[in-house]
């Protein structure tokens, strides 16, 4: 076997573990409508770097803080969110820090509905990738909280907006949460675990989709998007 041999052999180990490990996890993970709970006071996680400079891009944009929220209860979980709002309650945003597994992990979302239904999504992080076909996600990695807002308004101005109930962006994004879940229902990508249907979980065909896209489609659009031959 030529060391070019082997070098591709290695590269398809390699691909194949990768989509072993991320076929198993979408199968063996629930997903939670409300996955989040209100911690004690004095007992909220600290915010990393990322978060604490977000969040002050926020506020200084004019957002209202929501809430502040912990992602799940399992020891593995130690994410922080800070929900916050504009005064016109057209954008919920999100803004997440902490470890899962002690491996680090942050992100900024931009949440928007349209009057027809729709759901604009902008967003810096990668791993995150709706399937549902509910949000119309973009994703920009590396900017931060300002920059990302201003690409998410330029795609306003493609929508009627329809604000969201005043002073509850949590509210607003598990409603969102429980669109994309009834969706993935409907085209067999997920099913529900409990008859209250706040706890689903993918089917066979909903972790293979949800590898595709995450994998292999989301990374062409960004790099051809990078080259400017796909518009923002």
């Amino acid at each position: 076997m030529t060391e070019f041999q082997m070098l591709l052999a290695a590269v398809g180990i390699l691909l194949g573990g990768f989509f072993v490990l991320i076929v198993a996890v979408c199968l063996w993970e629930k997903q939670p409508i409300q996955p989040f709970y209100f911690p004690d006071p004095g007992q909220e996680y600290p915010p990393v770097e990322a978060v604490t400079r977000a969040n002050q891009q926020a506020a200084r944009l004019g957002f209202e803080h929501g809430c502040l929220c912990h992602f799940g209860k399992a020891k593995m979980y130690k994410v922080r969110y800070d929900f916050w709002i504009t005064p016109d309650c057209s954008v919920i945003s999100t803004v997440s820090g902490g470890t899962i597994l002690n491996i680090p992990t942050k992100g900024i979302w931009f949440f928007t509905k349209s009057a027809e239904g729709r759901v604009l999504a902008t967003t810096n992080e990668i791993g995150e990738q709706d399937i549902s076909g509910v949000m119309e996600q973009s994703t920009w990695t590396d900017y931060e909280f300002e920059a990302l807002y201003r690409k998410h308004l330029q795609r306003l101005k493609e929508i009627a907006v329809e604000p969201f109930e005043a002073d509850k962006p949590l509210a607003g994004y598990f409603e969102i949460r429980k669109m994309r879940a009834d969706q993935l229902i409907r085209q067999a990508d997920a099913y529900y675990l409990n008859e209250e249907e706040l706890v689903w979980r993918y089917t066979l065909k909903g972790a293979l989709k949800f590898y595709v896209v995450s994998q292999w489609v989301r990374p062409l659009k960004r790099g051809l998007r990078s080259i400017g031959l796909l518009k923002d």
